[in-house]
């Protein structure tokens, strides 16, 4: 046996190389309020996330009562003025393009315009049902709090809101939002998601 001592510089060095990175994270991240800013979403996260109201009736165009958000889909939610001018049946589009994008995804997410009264909804439904049959039209009663929310003054015309399939509003997008920036926060919530 050798009487040398042993220099423990290179394996202490290589220790402190290795732990200490994730010493200094822990501390910033648990000991300051020191939080990173960036976020990867382009909508507005609805803060704190809120269910849709329980007692919610949606009536088809016809006036029959339909469960729409039953299920295990995610949905595309806009409100649609009446009468449904350009700018109306341009977000009506613009929402279609963002579904259509989504390719094979898009058997996971249901669109759903909610319609201010029961004649604009037979209007849109006759022009819908060649033009575009995958979107469900559908009215609520004029007292019932989904409304209330929907024309919530923070949220402009042409809002597009994004609801879980446990039926919890998620994310809402103005009309301002890039298309390929709603379809990207789609395809990552949908690559994500572990329930719809």
């Amino acid at each position: 046996m050798s009487d040398k001592p042993v220099n423990r510089g290179p394996f202490l060095l290589l220790v402190a190389l290795f732990f200490g990175p994730m010493v200094v994270a822990m501390w910033l991240y648990f000991g300051t309020d020191i939080r990173p800013s960036g976020q990867t979403h382009h909508g507005h996260l609805l803060e704190p996330v809120r269910p849709l109201p329980a007692d919610t009736q949606w009536r088809s165009p016809q006036g029959e009562i339909a469960d729409e958000l039953e299920g295990d889909l995610w949905t595309l939610l806009q409100f649609v003025p009446s009468p449904c001018e350009d700018a109306c049946q341009n977000d009506l589009y613009r929402s279609r393009q963002v579904w259509l994008a989504l390719d094979r995804r898009r058997t996971r997410v249901q669109r759903i315009a909610v319609v201010a009264d029961a004649e604009e909804a037979r209007a849109l439904a006759a022009i819908a049902a060649d033009a575009d049959p995958n979107l469900k039209l559908r009215i609520v009663d004029k007292a019932d709090p989904l409304r209330a929310f929907l024309r919530d003054p923070a949220h402009g015309p042409g809002t597009f809101y994004v609801i879980d399939p446990i039926g919890n509003w998620v994310l809402w997008y103005d009309r301002e939002t890039n298309l390929r920036d709603i379809h990207t926060d789609f395809k990552k919530l949908l690559r994500l998601s572990k329930i719809g």
